[in-house]
């Protein structure tokens, strides 16, 4: 009794998890369509985004730049120094820890090249920068500092500035209020692009990533369907169940 009872759980068990992993296969298969079938800038929020412009090296001159020594003595321990420019200014960017990625909580100080003074990221700064890599004709109708989670970028750490536009398609740009790095651009083709993305990925804890706890339980679980269909396939052909006839 006890080996047909969980030969029947079996079965049962391995009808329902067809039924789980063929409807997730089925919502691949309809959002890769729609993956396919959607021009990139629309997905990815660039239908007016461009590549900040980099500036040219007669921007500054290096002779003008504060001696580097000067700079690190006011300061306890720095892991790395960068020397960029932010709105045409020459900038050394003080890493206290180095992160591996950019949406990791930065610790960064900025630092004018020229002044030795403390940058702060302010509303008017996030604006000139989200405005380099904007190419339509809408104004700015909003500026506002946020902090983590993000809807929108929910695997950023950094608070961000969020640049709204009045254009078309509402474009929203966001700024990183660490460092000045623009993030990305966000408006309404993308709030559907991202719930595509969503499925297609399993990110239902909105971790922004495919490696998420149900992307493991549904490997588990294909896993599983696999070997109890192949229980099942072996246990018919020892009990003779298959009839072959060769033509």
């Amino acid at each position: 009794m006890k080996g047909k009872a969980l030969k029947r759980w079996l079965r049962v068990g391995h009808y329902w998890l067809g039924v789980i992993v063929g409807v997730q296969l089925l919502i691949w298969l309809g959002t890769g369509i729609y993956f396919n079938i959607t021009p990139h800038e629309s997905l990815k929020g660039k239908l007016y985004f461009k590549t900040a412009p980099q500036l040219e090296k007669q921007s500054f001159s290096v002779n003008e730049l504060l001696p580097l020594a000067s700079i690190l003595a006011r300061v306890k321990s720095v892991e790395q120094v960068s020397l960029i420019t932010l709105n045409q200014r020459a900038v050394y960017v003080l890493d206290e820890q180095v992160q591996r990625y950019p949406h990791d909580c930065q610790q960064q100080t900025l630092i004018d090249a020229l002044s030795g003074e403390k940058m702060m990221m302010d509303a008017h700064l996030a604006e000139q920068l989200a405005k380099h890599t904007y190419t339509g004709r809408g104004k700015v109708i909003q500026t506002q500092k946020m902090t983590a989670p993000f809807d929108e970028w929910p695997k950023e750490c950094n608070p961000l500035w969020q640049v709204s536009i009045d254009d078309d398609v509402s474009t929203r740009i966001y700024v990183n209020a660490i460092n000045g790095r623009v993030v990305g651009h966000k408006n309404d083709q993308t709030e559907l692009a991202d719930l595509m993305f969503k499925l297609h990925f399993m990110d239902y804890l909105h971790q922004g990533s495919f490696n998420n706890p149900f992307s493991w339980l549904f490997g588990l679980m294909m896993l599983t369907l696999s070997l109890t269909g192949l229980y099942w396939v072996i246990e018919n052909m020892v009990m003779k169940r298959y009839r072959f006839k060769i033509t």
